[in-house]
């Protein structure tokens, strides 16, 4: 400070403060936001990761490919997810932390209604089915097998007209082309051999029978099968389980893989508890829904973004007189909600209710429980917990109050503002589900005594249909479809010569298995025991039922609100699509246990019985106390409906092929990619310094990555290049070389086409190959390996150094944080001349040094420092600091003592960047020159910083002079 600003009037010693050992607050490390598919984990936001381990835990480990198996049931691992190698790449440095956008399908509220603008699948053909007794001509769609007992009477003709215990759904095939039949005997004293759809036909004395798929590309295959899973002809060993081999033949897979159908849905277990699967059976087939746009019936799963499974509504116990009790009416407490898991939350999670206790004390009349989340293919002897959360209740006003324990808030895409708004009041402290209160519980309007004691099971199609008989020579025995077989929009074709005679038989849809005894499963201690849902194969076996979560799979692409949760427990809540939705498929409630009056009672769950009377909180003086006080406080139960929002018969459904000519309005794969792209969009609402979605080529969508990050202006995108590799999932080629379709030349040509011009975009040039962890050689785009290289450089030296050249990106020797073994392409060095003259950064492969990074430009044409990775980034990391640094004296007074402290704020920074090379030079000027008058009467602090960077080597110029003997060196 000059001394003109002091007033000296009398002799003295003046004295002025001036902070500069102000210590700056340092921004969190920074990483980048990695876009792509994963096995599971929250979808269609950022979820930030610290670690790979951490990573792992939320989205699973990396995906090579070519899994195989049920694909169907299991999930679809057919394609490498690259998204999974760029995070571990990145993680392994352990530099930063990565956030992660899974992707799972979503659809444009503008879409143009056509199949690829509309997200989820369904089969092909779009004729409308109908069913001829004998015909193969049938179009796609899917096709029930529908078992019974073969006990059944016999009409006066001799023809099978129904069993006691009626047909029940085994399983569901889904037919691109053609359909599905079953051949043999009629059922009933008659002896007509036929192979028709729609014929009630006799299995042999083991339950097995003979099923027809006639396709319209492979013709008639033929296939012994039976609903048991103990045997070599279970129908799942024996067709097809993989949606993707259906696909349109050659595309992904060589002609002769292709299957024109795949098998969907089976419920062995709900058939072996209804002793339907070995023995004397009888069976038919019938269209369930027809693969028709106008009619997309139940099972063609068109037209809904991804899904949240759920599981609830969970309901009180009865306070009032048993004679009237009703657990469908009981008082709805809460319901748990997916966190965007899709369908995987309802295949791999169920939920538990433990520990209720009422309460003890006269001062709080809350009682409390516990919520417990594990894996569905434990059992009640050897639990596996995912989460749990201890000492919850439903008082609002307590710390303990169950939402806000495991958390209630949610986001919403707003299509307008382009971006997620949080709806609720609690953070979530769930990875799987948030909670869904009801009003009445939050409101405190609900008797405070009111504990879980059971719950709402899944939606049920409606139980319904007819036989219609016909007479003839042969006489036939079909289901009438129509409005009494649920979303069936066509009929069966029946010959004018038969004259019909109707025959009424029941159709049962498959329900979820409930534990009967507290001793089922060998459990000896009943207090053990957890009531409600079952996923063993019997009620006595500790085995795994593989078949639990076929029936939470729900038969349409949505259901309810806009937030894709149903509303209500009615059938009218769900949509108009849904109208044959019959309710709940069962009510479970503790209420409903009943004990026997002996010193040592065994515990079982009899449905109705709290209304008779008869259960443990029905007898004499008995309450719900009665059962907690005994220990028998503890129910499971079932998460149902997610949906992935994809197309199944695509091994990739964001594959590059298919985004070709693609908008929000036709696409939905489109839609779904800019949509994620979107949501990082906004610099206040997600910190990175790097953006890549591996794998994607879309001239469209990598262009809008370089948009949105030079928007941001504090992040990098690193986007790959079309057709330097094809891999499998893209397009099937009988030989390798085909994979390559087209030279450097011509990438470098396309590039400079575009006419990208931005220090926020860069690429890399070829693919490289990796070795999984399980030793399998994965082909992966540069952009992967670049994540690893730009973090370990990152991490060996700083941002602003090269991320390239032997030290900092040989491939070989580890620097991409995975192991690179292969470059797509070798280069010669001709090759590199021409990749990086067109602003491509090449990835070289020498004999003797190895798979080395060889260039570290940005797409930026015109000359300047920003023109190369390191300059971009350095510039990046001092522009967040400095903000950062700058917002500590926001709203401070402007005056030269707050400007003093903004340079001792920002002056260490610039220095530190200096002492570690990353700028050799700069200079801050803020005073009354930049900061004028005029910008103070604004509320303006204006000052500059002038840099400059430290360039990195990227040529080496020697000269070597030859001298003859008698030369001097000196001279």
């Amino acid at each position: 400070m000059s001394v003109k600003s002091f007033k000296f009037v009398s002799p003295g010693v003046f004295i002025n403060e001036i902070d500069n050992s102000f210590r700056s607050r340092t921004a969190d490390a920074i990483g980048p936001v990695v876009i792509g598919r994963a096995g599971h984990g929250i979808a269609m936001r950022p979820v930030k990761v610290e670690s790979f381990s951490e990573y792992i835990e939320n989205f699973g480990d990396t995906v090579p490919g070519n899994a195989g198996g049920d694909v169907y049931r299991n999930g679809n691992y057919q394609s490498p997810m690259y998204g999974t190698y760029a995070a571990k790449a990145f993680l392994n440095a352990n530099v930063a932390p990565l956030t992660f956008v899974r992707l799972l399908g979503q659809q444009s509220p503008d879409n143009d209604g056509t199949a690829d603008a509309q997200a989820g699948w369904r089969t092909e053909k779009n004729d409308v089915q109908t069913v001829p007794k004998d015909s193969s001509t049938a179009a796609g769609g899917a096709y029930g097998l529908f078992i019974a007992d073969g006990d059944g009477p016999a009409a006066s003709n001799g023809l099978f007209t129904g069993s006691a215990n009626g047909f029940h759904l085994g399983a569901v095939v889904y037919v691109q082309s053609g359909s599905v039949q079953l051949s043999g005997t009629i059922a009933g004293t008659a002896s007509y051999g036929v192979q028709a759809s729609s014929t009630i036909i006799k299995s042999d004395s083991n339950g097995n029978f003979n099923l027809v798929i006639s396709g319209a590309t492979n013709g008639e295959e033929k296939y012994k099968i039976n609903l048991n899973d103990g045997s070599a002809d279970f129908i799942r060993r024996r067709l097809n389980t993989n949606p993707l081999l259906s696909s349109d033949p050659g595309t992904f897979y060589a002609t002769t893989s292709y299957e024109d159908y795949w098998l969907g849905e089976t419920f062995e277990q709900y058939l072996r508890d209804k002793t339907l699967v070995s023995g004397q059976l009888v069976g038919f087939i019938a269209g369930i829904s027809s693969g028709s746009a106008a009619t997309d019936g139940p099972h063609q799963m068109k037209g809904a973004p991804s899904q949240d499974a759920i599981a609830g509504w969970f309901i009180g116990q009865d306070l009032g007189n048993y004679a009237s009790f009703d657990a469908a009416n009981a008082k709805k407490l809460f319901r748990f909600i997916g966190r965007g898991h899709g369908e995987w939350l309802h295949k791999n999670v169920k939920v538990s209710i433990e520990q209720i206790q009422q309460s003890n004390t006269t001062t709080d009349e809350y009682g409390t429980f516990s919520v417990v989340l594990r894996h569905i293919n434990d059992n009640d002897t050897a639990i596996q917990v995912l989460e749990r959360f201890d000492g919850c209740n439903l008082n609002p006003s307590s710390p303990n109050f169950v939402a806000r324990v495991i958390g209630d808030m949610y986001e919403e895409w707003d299509n307008t503002e382009r971006r997620l708004k949080r709806y609720n009041s609690y953070p979530n402290n769930s990875k799987y589900i948030r909670v869904d209160m009801s009003e009445e519980v939050v409101e405190g309007g609900l008797n405070p005594t009111l504990l879980p004691f059971g719950y709402f099971g899944p939606p049920k199609f409606a139980d319904s249909g007819n036989l219609l008989m016909s007479s003839g020579t042969p006489a036939y025995t079909f289901l009438k479809i129509g409005s009494e077989l649920p979303g069936y929009a066509g009929s069966i074709s029946i010959s004018s010569s038969f004259s019909a005679a109707a025959s009424s038989a029941s159709f049962f849809y498959p329900e979820d298995a409930l534990r009967n005894k507290a001793t089922d499963g060998g459990i000896s201690d009943q207090t053990k025991a957890y009531f409600g849902f079952r996923t063993t194969r019997e009620a006595t076996s500790t085995a795994i039922d593989r078949s639990v979560a076929d029936s939470h799979r729900l038969p349409y692409a949505a259901l309810g609100n806009s937030n894709n949760v149903p509303t209500d427990t009615t059938a009218a809540s769900y949509n108009t699509a849904t109208s044959n939705i019959a309710g709940y498929s069962y009510v479970f409630t503790l209420d409903d246990i009943s004990g026997s009056s002996a010193s040592t009672p065994i515990y079982q769950y009899v449905s109705g019985s709290r209304q008779l009377g008869t259960s443990t909180t029905a007898r004499g003086t008995n309450t719900y106390e009665t059962l907690l006080d005994a220990d028998i406080n503890r129910f499971t139960a079932p998460f149902w409906g997610g949906f992935d929002g994809v197309d199944i018969v695509k091994p990739d459904p964001f594959y590059n092929a298919g985004l070709s000519s693609a908008t929000d309005e036709n696409s939905y794969s489109f839609y779904t990619i800019k949509r994620a792209i979107d949501t990082v969009a906004d610099p206040e609402a997600i910190d990175m310094n790097l953006l890549s979605v591996p794998g994607l080529t879309n001239d469209t969508l990598t262009g809008h990555m370089i948009d949105v990050c030079e928007e941001r202006a504090d992040a990098m995108a690193v986007i790959d290049l079309s057709n330097v590799y094809i891999p499998p999932h893209e397009a099937y080629y009988a030989d390798r070389t085909s994979r390559i379709p087209a030279n450097p030349k011509q990438r470098a040509t396309d590039l400079k086409n575009r006419r990208i011009d931005s220090s926020y975009g860069s690429t890399f040039y070829p693919w490289v190959q990796t070795r999984d962890d399980n030793g399998q050689l994965v082909w992966v785009p540069p952009s992967v390996a670049m994540m690893g290289v730009l973090a370990s450089s990152e991490r060996a030296s700083a941002v602003w150094f090269a991320p390239a050249g032997f030290n900092r990106g040989g491939l070989s020797d580890g620097a991409a944080g995975i192991p690179v073994t292969n470059v797509s392409e070798r280069l010669i060095s001709r090759d590199r001349d021409t990749l990086y003259e067109a602003r491509i950064n090449p990835i070289a492969s020498f004999p003797s040094t190895g798979i080395v990074v060889f260039g570290q430009k940005t797409l930026q044409a015109r000359p300047s420092a920003l023109d190369r990775i390191n300059v971009r980034r350095l510039v990046i990391y001092l522009k967040k600091q400095i903000s950062i640094a700058s917002s500590q004296i926001l709203f401070e007074q402007n005056v030269e003592a707050t400007w003093n402290k903004f340079k001792g704020l920002v002056e260490p920074i610039l220095s530190n960047v200096q002492t570690q090379f990353g700028i050799t030079g700069y200079r801050l000027i803020l005073d009354s020159t930049t900061t004028t008058e005029d910008l103070i009467d604004q509320n303006i602090l204006y000052a500059k910083i002038m840099i400059k960077p430290a360039r990195a080597i990227e040529y080496i110029a020697i000269d070597f002079a030859i001298l003859n003997t008698g030369a001097s060196f000196d001279d």
